[in-house]
């Protein structure tokens, strides 16, 4: 090995090392001041579970940690798991924490070991032996079993409910060099999947331009020399084809990469919808050569693709991170049709629009491709909420957050942020190119216990806004409820958000929240059963909230309090916790004997239950009460203020605009595009001269028209 072979490999071990460090560090935050290999491991699975969801991995993961002997003294454990209703698989997740000084290494015969643990959990759910197991007295965990049994059972038809069992293996080791391939295993006709994902995997994902694993479809595999295709278009940022796939192809590539394939926003729109489309299976069982002709196809995105040109013409050999994102019921109803009613998909044929997005840089990457996600969905009742990720609100929050220092408090002689992080790893990449000084002040400054993400913010919100089951349906369907509350109030300039005081009562909200995950956790085996612990927090949020608006008529949380000492008063706690622990009976009591408890809070009459529960406002509370008028005063004050600075900005920005040519090239866009007449035509002709200065309304008419021709492509840099 020469020289610079060493350097780089030397360089690559420093980077995988401060990964993992930066990693044990998350967990340490999640399990502060804890003694024991269960409450690590718990943490570790809640952030690689987070991790994984970010990666488009999981959708809506769940933690429940169960261990135990099944039949013959067989090991059995699980440490999580998802059920993914957009292709009717389960994936199953267990983890193997080391948590020490040193990076070890996780062998084949170790990976053997835990895998078969994972499946023998499987085996006995679906042989209904859990119940006679020593799995332990997990509710939780015991319910996934008796969903496995459910989902395992052979239909009258000879089908199954699940499609797949996938497999995750997580763990904070690197695994060994001569571990090549992990073969497929299967379970009672089933397939299962393995999947490993080590420390240098989690890496790669963290580094990667999307922050996401780049899958890769390889068309030759179904498609000798791969698909036929022609060359639609081609820009500086893509290059657009036209192909036709074959059904039975497409339905085998869902099949084998499953909900990986669909758009976020269009996975969780699919999920909500109902997988199956009457119209297409009427015409898949009827008149299958005519799919073609009345089928609108899918529509995909891909950032990169090879294409060889053939005798027989150009064929589409392989695309990395395929995505479809539109068309996503048609992909689902054709894997429907042949998994589980045996459909011929021979003669069926699929229109595929492919656009292959060359920007080099994530922010515009993930911008093309949910623009192309939100045009192509323009006549389906997909919401502009579900592309609300490069919303105003996030650039107005990310600001806030970085230019207001949290109080300082006891002990310390300096100033902290609380990190927004408004893209996929924003807080990881702002520490890449930092010397190990400059990451020890970032991260000082920044420490991870005050870092926010998107889906944490509406979490936040929606349980303060007494929306506890909306906030149990998952992450992201509590995000696009969060998104149409704000798309509803943000108006011409956001002032409603974008605001110190909103900032500000925001992280007193998200201060309460982790407080009353501590607390519950800290409160196992003696009220607290180790189950349910994320509904029991947004449901005793969502309750104080409720308990404070009926019992303390004119009055609300002193959150203000909360901000200036970034802790909770004692009297609070107190109260929290007398929630809590009512709040925990009453949800893993469904109505129905055997009701799934997790399904059960999702629903609004559960909240209605959580409700109806009487819960006194202790009187000493009421001293950390403030007067309504008080805290509306406080908000239409910065509401006004943020009125008159978003003015000022935006004369601001109208003219750095102009200085940039921004204004000339909007004008002679427009010509070409979306023409402007009128008032809008007299506007941005001024603005295109050099050296003149709008006033007030002129420049925020201007920027009103620059925001609506952004959404219609024109992009100011």
């Amino acid at each position: 090995m020469d020289l610079k072979a060493e350097l780089r490999e030397a360089a690559e071990a420093s980077d995988l090392e401060s990964f993992r460090l930066d990693l044990l560090e998350a967990v340490r935050v999640r399990a502060p001041d804890k003694s024991g290999t269960e409450e690590h491991d718990f943490a570790f699975v809640c952030e690689v579970g987070t991790r994984l969801a970010d990666a488009e991995e999981f959708q809506d993961f769940i933690p429940c940690h169960g261990i135990g002997a099944g039949r013959r003294a067989r090991k059995m454990r699980v440490d999580g798991y998802e059920l993914d209703e957009a292709d009717d698989s389960i994936r199953l997740l267990i983890a193997d924490f080391k948590g020490g000084e040193e990076v070890e290494t996780l062998t084949r015969t170790r990976a053997d070991s835990i895998f078969a643990q994972l499946k023998t959990f499987v085996e006995e759910s679906a042989s209904g032996n859990v119940w006679t197991s020593t799995l332990g007295d997990s509710i939780q965990t015991r319910e996934l079993a008796s969903t496995i049994e459910q989902q395992h059972r052979q239909k009258q038809d000879g089908t199954r409910a699940v499609s797949r069992y996938r497999f995750y293996l997580i763990t904070d080791a690197v695994l060994s060099d001569r571990i090549k391939d992990l073969p497929s295993d299967e379970l009672d006709g089933i397939p299962i999947e393995r999947h490993i994902w080590d420390v240098g995997r989690l890496k790669s994902v963290s580094s990667s331009i999307l922050g996401t694993e780049e899958l890769e479809i390889d068309f030759a595999e179904y498609v000798a020399g791969g698909l036929p295709c022609l060359r639609a278009t081609r820009t500086d940022d893509y290059e657009g084809y036209l192909c036709v796939i074959p059904g039975d192809i497409l339905a085998a590539i869902y099949d084998r990469y499953g909900s990986r394939l669909l758009e976020g926003n269009v996975r969780s729109f699919l999920s909500t919808t109902g997988r199956v489309n009457k119209g297409i299976q009427a015409t898949i069982r009827s008149e299958p050569d005519r799919f073609f002709v009345f089928n609108n196809g899918i529509s995909a995105t891909a950032t990169a693709a090879v294409v060889e040109d053939t005798e027989a013409g150009p064929k589409l050999v392989s695309a990395k991170y395929l995505q479809i994102v539109n068309g996503g019921q048609t992909t689902a109803s054709l894997h429907v049709a042949k998994r589980k009613d045996h459909a011929n998909l021979d003669a069926v044929d699929v229109p595929m629009k492919l656009s292959v997005v060359r920007a080099k840089h994530t922010e515009m990457l993930d911008e093309m491709i949910q623009k192309i996600a939100r045009y192509s969905n323009s006549q389906n009742k997909v919401s502009d909420a579900d592309f609300f990720s490069n919303h105003a609100f996030h650039r107005a929050i990310e600001r806030h957050s970085r230019n207001i220092p949290a109080p300082r408090v006891a002990g310390t002689a300096f100033n902290t942020y609380w990190f927004y992080e408004r893209a996929r790893g924003q807080y990881v990449n702002a520490q890449a190119k930092m010397t190990i000084r400059e990451k020890r002040e970032f991260l000082r400054n920044h420490p991870r216990s005050q870092l926010i993400s998107k889906t944490d913010l509406a979490k936040f919100e929606n349980s303060w806004q007494k929306l506890p089951h909306i906030v149990s349906r998952g992450a992201q369907k509590s995000f696009l409820v969060f998104a149409e509350y704000v798309g509803k109030l943000w108006g011409t300039n956001g002032a409603e958000f974008d605001n110190d005081v909103y900032f500000k009562e925001l992280v007193a909200k998200a201060i309460l929240f982790r407080f009353v995950e501590g607390m519950v956790s800290e409160a196992k085996r003696s009220w607290y059963g180790g189950d349910y612990r994320a509904q029991i927090v947004t449901y005793t949020i969502a309750k104080l909230a409720s308990i404070i608006h009926e019992q303390a008529i004119g009055c609300g949380l002193n959150l203000k309090d909360i901000w200036s000492t970034q802790r909770i008063p004692l009297v609070l706690a107190q109260q929290l916790e007398s929630i809590a622990k009512i709040v925990s009976t009453t949800i893993t009591v469904p109505p129905v004997p055997g009701m799934n408890v997790g399904e059960w809070c999702k629903k609004e009459d559960c909240w209605n239950k959580v409700l109806a529960a009487d819960i006194p406002l202790a009187r000493e509370m009421r001293d950390k009460l403030v007067s309504r008028r008080a805290l509306e005063r406080a908000h239409n004050n910065a509401v006004g203020q943020a009125t008159e600075d978003a003015v000022i900005n935006a004369v601001v920005d109208v003219v750095r605009l102009g200085q940039a040519g921004c204004w000339r090239r909007l004008s002679e866009w427009s010509r070409q595009y979306s023409p402007l007449v009128g008032r809008d035509a007299d506007l941005v002709r001024l603005a295109s001269r050099g050296g003149w200065v709008p006033a007030d309304r002129q420049a925020q008419a201007l920027m009103k028209i620059l925001r609506r021709l952004e959404l219609e492509g024109f992009r100011r840099n």
